[in-house]
C-alpha cells in the first residue's frame, strides 16, 4: 500500500514540475513521463510510457541513441551525464525544436534508470535571433548614416555649383547638359535619403494621422499600378485610433511594399492589406522583440507570392540586398520601409513561407488623446528675397562645402563671412559686431559642435538669428536637444531652399 501511495505521491510530483521530466531505462524505454512532457512534445502523458525514447528525437540522434547508451553503460564514460546542454527534439508533428536537456542516471537493484529534465528554449532562440537581426540592422544603420552625411556633402558641392553654373553660361545646348547633370545629381540626393531613412536618421514632420485613409490612398496607386491578373483586397478594421507618422511616408511604405509583393507573384496572385488594433504582451516578446508591451495599430500587407526561405528573412530590409535580377531593382525599398517605422517607434516584422506567400507587418504606437491632439504646425515661407544689407556668418569645416555656400550666399546677395569650426565662429562674434545670421553645420570638431554653438549664441547674442545645416539629417530635437528650435536644412539641399530658409529667419521679425 505504501508503495502505491509513493508512486502516486511521485507522479503528483513530477507533474507539478512545469519543464518536462521523463524516466528511462537502459534499453532506452519511457517508463514515466509527467504531463509537461504530453504537453511539449504533442503527445497524451500517458502514451509514452512504454515508447521508445528516440520517437522523441530527430533522426540523425534517434540512430545514434542506442549505441551512445550502450557505450556508457560499458564503459561509465560520458559528456552528458550530471551536465546541461542544448539539442533539439521533434514533436509528434514532425516539428523540431531546440530544447535544454539535463540527464541524470541512477541504479536500484542492479538496474540502470535515467531522468531526463528538458525545457522548451524556442522562445529564447528566437529572442537571440530577434536580437542579433536588430543589432545587425543598427550597426548598418550606422554605417549608412555616415556613408549618407559624405554623399550629402558631396551632393551639395555638385548641385550648388551646377547652379551657379547654370545662372552664368547663356549657350542652350551647355544648359541642356547642365539640367541633365542635376537630375542625375538629385538621384543620387533621393539615394542618399534612402539611405538616411534606414539608418533611423532622416527627420520628417510627423502628425497624428488616420492610419485608413493613408491606406485607400495608398491603395488608389496601388490599383491603377497592377494590371487585371492581380486581385487587391483590403480589410480596414474601423474605429482605428491615430498613430504618430507621416502620411506621405507611411503611403510610400505600402506602395513599396506592394511593388515588392507584386514582384513576387509574376504570374499573378492576391494582395490583402489589413488594419487592425492590437496588444503586444508578454506572449509577443520573442517575436516581436524592440517593441514595448503596449497597443498598437498593426497594418500588413500579404501577397500569395513565392515566399522567402529564413536566409532572405534575416536580410530583407538591409540596403542593397535585393533577390531582383541586376538592373530590377536598388534594394532600398524595403530598408526605407524598416528606417520609416522605427523612426516612428515602431516595428516590423515578417512572416513567410517558401511557396505559399508573405506578409509584411508594421507596427505603430497607438497616441493617447493628449498627444493625438497636438499638431505639429508646418513652416510657411512666404517669398525668397534677400534682406538688404545682411551678413551670414558660414561655419562648416569642409571646405569646398565652405567655398560653395560663400558663393551661393553671395548669389543671393548676402555678405559674408566664414569659421571653420564652432570655436572659431564664437571668437569672431566677440569682435565683429555686424554678423545677423550663423549659419553652421551641426556636426564639426573641435569644442563647440552646432548645436553647442547655436545654444551659446542664443544665450550671448539672442539678437543673431541661427539656421542649421547637416548631411546626417539626424533629429537632434529628440535626442536631449529638446531646447533647440532652429530651422535644420538637410544636405543636400537646393539653391532655393537657402534662399527660402534665410528668407524665413528674417519674416519672423
Amino acid at each position: 500500500m505504501d508503495q502505491e501511495l509513493d508512486a502516486v505521491l511521485l507522479m503528483a510530483l513530477l507533474d507539478a514540475i512545469p519543464d518536462a521530466v521523463l524516466v528511462g531505462d537502459a534499453a532506452g524505454n519511457i517508463t514515466r513521463a509527467n504531463k509537461a512532457t504530453g504537453a511539449l512534445f504533442g503527445y497524451r502523458a500517458q502514451d509514452l510510457a512504454g515508447a521508445r525514447i528516440n520517437m522523441l528525437m530527430p533522426e540523425a540522434m534517434a540512430a545514434r541513441h542506442d549505441d551512445i547508451m550502450a557505450s556508457y553503460l560499458k564503459t561509465g564514460k560520458s559528456s552528458i551525464i550530471g551536465t546541461g546542454r542544448s539539442v533539439e527534439g521533434k514533436r509528434k508533428d514532425g516539428s523540431v525544436f531546440p530544447l535544454h536537456l539535463s540527464l541524470g542516471h541512477a541504479k536500484h537493484k542492479g538496474q540502470s534508470h535515467f531522468v531526463a529534465i528538458m525545457h522548451d528554449l524556442s522562445r529564447r532562440v528566437a529572442a537571440e535571433e530577434a536580437l542579433a537581426r536588430s543589432s545587425r540592422l543598427d550597426a548598418i544603420g550606422q554605417m549608412t548614416g555616415g556613408i549618407s552625411h559624405d554623399f550629402s556633402n558631396i551632393l551639395t558641392v555638385i548641385i550648388g555649383n551646377l547652379e551657379l553654373l547654370e545662372c552664368r553660361i547663356k549657350d542652350p545646348d551647355a544648359h541642356a547638359m547642365i539640367s541633365d547633370a542635376l537630375d542625375a545629381a538629385q538621384l543620387g540626393a533621393e539615394l542618399t535619403a534612402g539611405l538616411s531613412a534606414f539608418g533611423r536618421k532622416t527627420g520628417s514632420q510627423q502628425d497624428a494621422i488616420s492610419v485608413n485613409d493613408a491606406c485607400e490612398a495608398a491603395l488608389n496607386l496601388i490599383r491603377r499600378s497592377f494590371d487585371a491578373k492581380y486581385e487587391i483586397h483590403e480589410e480596414l478594421a474601423t474605429p482605428l485610433p491615430a498613430v504618430l507618422a507621416n502620411t506621405t511616408q507611411l503611403q510610400s511604405a505600402l506602395i513599396n511594399i506592394a511593388l515588392n509583393a507584386r514582384d513576387a507573384m509574376p504570374d499573378g496572385g492576391k494582395l490583402v492589406i489589413r488594419t487592425e488594433e492590437m496588444i503586444i504582451d508578454d506572449s509577443y516578446i520573442a517575436q516581436e522583440l524592440d517593441v514595448a508591451q503596449g497597443e498598437y495599430v498593426r497594418i500588413s500587407v500579404t501577397d500569395t507570392g513565392e515566399g522567402m526561405g529564413p536566409d532572405t528573412q534575416q536580410r530583407v530590409f538591409e540596403p542593397f540586398f535585393t533577390t531582383k535580377p541586376v538592373g530590377h531593382g536598388t534594394g532600398l525599398g524595403l530598408a526605407m520601409v524598416y528606417g520609416f517605422v522605427r523612426q516612428c517607434g515602431g516595428h516590423v516584422a515578417v512572416y513567410s513561407e517558401i511557396g505559399l506567400g508573405t506578409t509584411i507587418a508594421m507596427y505603430f504606437p497607438i497616441l493617447n488623446d493628449a498627444v493625438a491632439d497636438r499638431k505639429i504646425p508646418a513652416l510657411t515661407l512666404p517669398h525668397v528675397g534677400a534682406p538688404r544689407g545682411k551678413t551670414v556668418l558660414v561655419v562648416e569645416d569642409n571646405p569646398n562645402l565652405r567655398k560653395l555656400t560663400r558663393a551661393r550666399l553671395l548669389e543671393l546677395g548676402y555678405q559674408v563671412r566664414e569659421a571653420e569650426r564652432g570655436d572659431a565662429a564664437a571668437e569672431m562674434l566677440q569682435s565683429e559686431r555686424d554678423i545677423d545670421v550663423v549659419f553652421t553645420d551641426l556636426v564639426m570638431p573641435g569644442e563647440l559642435d552646432g548645436i553647442a554653438l547655436a545654444r551659446h549664441i542664443v544665450a550671448t547674442y539672442p539678437h543673431i538669428r541661427i539656421l542649421l545645416t547637416s548631411g546626417y539629417a539626424e533629429d537632434l530635437l529628440g535626442s536631449g536637444n529638446e531646447d533647440v528650435t532652429h530651422k535644420i536644412l538637410r544636405k543636400p539641399y537646393r539653391q532655393s531652399d537657402l534662399a527660402k530658409a534665410l528668407s524665413a529667419l528674417f519674416d519672423k521679425g
